[in-house]
């Protein structure tokens, strides 16, 4: 081998090795995009699926609440129906009762001055 077929072999092999950096280079480059281009795609995705759950779980909780507000309403309402049911039977008079007096207490002040004023 002579001077000049060695430096031409030790000039092929730094092109080359300088070759193989361009080359994983550029394809490092692409690589990239498309590692960027992936990452996007799936945040979307997750994105919509971690959306769609939380909507579904919003959903259910408001139903669950809608659900339990009536079952304590029903409760309230037994609850109510039963305690008005003992006072009746232990006559004692209900709201409604004490209101009818009162607007009948207030009927007859009304006559009584009435009759007052007729009097004097």
């Amino acid at each position: 081998m002579k001077v000049y077929e060695i430096k031409n072999n030790a000039k092929n092999v730094v092109l080359a090795g300088l070759g193989m950096v361009s080359f994983t280079q550029k394809e490092i480059s692409k690589l990239y995009g498309l590692l960027v281009q992936e990452g996007a795609k799936f945040e979307k995705t997750t994105k919509k699926s971690v959306k769609k759950v939380a909507n579904n779980a919003e959903s259910k909780v408001k139903s669950f609440k809608s659900m339990a507000t009536k079952q304590v309403n029903k409760v309230e309402n037994l609850f109510e129906s039963k305690v008005e049911n003992v006072l009746g039977k232990l006559d004692i008079p209900t709201t409604d009762d004490i209101k009818k007096l009162g607007q009948r207490v207030d009927i007859l002040i009304k006559e009584l001055e009435k009759t007052t004023k007729k009097a004097a």
